[in-house]
């Protein structure tokens, strides 16, 4: 059998769980290869016998990008996908979501993997309550779901047999889904603050054009292209060595202390269930410094450490 692992990472939480899949596969005696969203060509999957598409979830369900990736494919012919992500507080619709997409493009979808991870979103505080995950019981985990995924797709190719096939999951509560389902790209776009980047400030390392995945940023347009595309993943401000990508973050800030008090009840409800472990003290989190406030202030240390 060969294997194609897709991944999206921004952050490297999402690739590290790829990595411990591809392991799983190749354990289980099969070839696999991994490439990046970017790097892959949706016309030359046809030499793989199953592939697995992975990514952060975004807005409760897979990111923009990888939406738009899923819409160029030509059809699959039933070819075997599966699809694992990363996430923070809530997994949201991710599952179905991806799911119904491949579907409509004739993939069949065999299996199902998450993992929590870190947070890291300018407006909200940090550390987050999912702060210290993936740890190496996700990893291992997750090398076991490769392994699986392999067996379950030469079953059903040997017996035909979809009944083999997990049901899209797991999902959050209704709310969470109904939530992602008024996600648009319009509604997103009206949410999220207009970038600006701050020439004199800006030392034009390139850092955010260079790892922008959809090209949407141009240091030398005048004035600097920024969100043109976007995918609102905020990669460009929390690389920029200067702080130099800004934006009015406080609209969002305000949000958090009623969002936090929903993703509690949520991560709560998953611990409960045995599939989340508080690594955190939830109670030590405080809800008023947001994470860009942190870079801020860490910034000037390093400004001040330099005068003296």
């Amino acid at each position: 059998m060969k294997a194609l692992i897709i991944c999206f990472s921004q952050t490297g939480n999402t690739h590290k769980i790829a990595e411990c899949i591809y392991q799983g596969i190749t354990a289980a005696g099969s070839q696999c290869e991994m490439k990046t969203l970017n790097e892959t060509d949706p016309e030359s999957l046809s030499e793989y016998d199953i592939i697995g598409l992975g990514s952060p979830v975004f807005w409760y369900k897979e990111p923009l990008n990888v939406q738009d990736f899923i819409e160029t494919l030509p059809d699959q012919n039933s070819r075997h996908w599966f699809v694992f992500c990363t996430h923070a507080n809530v997994i949201g619709n991710f599952f179905p979501s991806i799911t119904e997409k491949l579907t409509k493009k004739g993939a069949k979808v065999i299996g199902f993997h998450n993992s929590y991870a870190d947070l890291t979103v300018p407006f909200y505080p940090y550390p987050s309550y999912t702060t210290g995950h993936p740890d190496e019981i996700d990893f291992q985990e997750a090398k076991a779901f490769g392994h699986n995924i392999v067996e379950r797709s030469v079953q059903i190719q040997k017996t035909g047999d979809d009944g083999l096939i997990p049901e899209p999951g797991p999902v959050s509560s209704e709310e969470w889904i109904e939530e992602s389902k008024t996600m648009t790209r319009e509604k997103i776009s009206r949410i999220i603050p207009e970038f600006t980047i701050n020439t004199e400030t800006c030392i034009q390392c390139r850092l955010c054009e260079e790892n922008c995945p959809v090209g949407g940023i141009d240091i030398d347009a005048e004035p600097p292209r920024i969100q043109d595309p976007c995918i609102y993943c905020w990669r460009c401000v929390s690389i920029c060595p200067t702080l130099s990508v800004e934006a009015d973050w406080e609209p969002l800030v305000a949000m958090a202390p009623a969002n936090y008090a929903r993703y509690r009840k949520e991560l709560e409800k998953a611990a409960a269930r045995g599939e989340f472990r508080w690594l955190i003290d939830p109670d030590t989190i405080d809800l008023n410094d947001p994470l860009y406030k942190q870079w801020q202030r860490q910034l000037k240390n390093k400004e001040n450490k330099k005068k003296k």
